[in-house]
């Protein structure tokens, strides 16, 4: 329940070692932390409770502020999918602790629970209440009846119907598939949520047997680059599965997405 924030200082070479490591700050949160990430000065923790928590780092930090002091960073927001004053039992709860976390950008993040599902909260930096509500701030989709290993942000892609530019994102599971998903800009002029769809679904095959899925444990994606000669390389993701294999894989959206 507690998240330790640590300041790293390279030594002095008379010193004798590499650097040296302080703690900085030590964050108290409300339950036990399942996943976190950080970004864009700010951190992301999710819990077992299903609850996202979202701390901004102060613009002005206090000189007071080290060995333990948490005036450096500010809870701001609280992503719940539980409606407020609602009982519910603890299979309930159980499903909806977060297991990954991924930021788009400063205003938008993708979390997964342990339902399966994958939810999308966008448009934060708009937003003025704490506790921050699933129903209006956000979009889901179940896209596993198992667990999700990995989410990672992918280089915006283009919608090949209308040209329309989408962030985009992969999500791997234990059920042996890496699914890639775009999210349409949000329309100022219309007070609805950006459409998720899944614009490709890539199933990790055993090579012996390539009716058998395996488990994809986890998931990266490397940039793209240009190489001292002139060749192009572009993103792909990198897949590890159970097998103990390294499989790459490049998401295209060439036609009508699935939603």
């Amino acid at each position: 329940k507690e998240i330790n924030i640590w300041n790293m200082n390279v030594a002095d070479k008379t010193d004798g070692n590499v650097a040296k490591i302080d703690l900085d700050c030590a964050i108290e949160h409300d339950a036990s932390i399942g996943t976190m990430t950080v970004g864009h000065n700010l951190i992301l923790a999710g819990d077992i409770m299903g609850v996202v928590t979202m701390w901004e780092r102060s613009k002005r930090r206090s000189l007071t502020s080290w060995g333990g002091n948490t005036k450096a960073w500010t809870k701001v927001h609280k992503f719940t999918p539980w409606k407020s004053g609602v009982l519910h039992s603890p299979a309930e709860i159980s499903k909806q602790s977060i297991l990954q976390l991924r930021f788009l950008d400063r205003g938008t993040f993708v979390s997964a629970s342990k339902s399966g599902a994958v939810r999308v909260w966008d448009n934060i930096e708009a937003l003025s209440a704490f506790e921050v509500y699933k129903k209006k701030n956000s979009h889901s989709m179940k896209i596993t009846s198992d667990l999700v290993t990995g989410i990672q942000k992918l280089a915006p892609v283009k919608d090949p119907t209308t040209g329309e530019e989408c962030s985009a994102f992969s999500v791997s599971s234990t059920d042996g598939h890496v699914m890639s998903m775009a999210l349409y800009p949000r329309d100022p002029y219309k007070k609805v949520h950006d459409e998720l769809v899944m614009f490709h679904v890539h199933n990790n095959t055993a090579d012996e047997d390539e009716s058998k899925s395996v488990d994809v444990d986890s998931i990266a994606v490397s940039e793209g680059f240009t190489s001292t000669n002139g060749d192009s390389f572009h993103p792909v993701v990198i897949t590890g599965d159970s097998h103990g294999e390294i499989k790459t894989l490049k998401p295209e959206w060439r036609s009508v997405a699935i939603c």
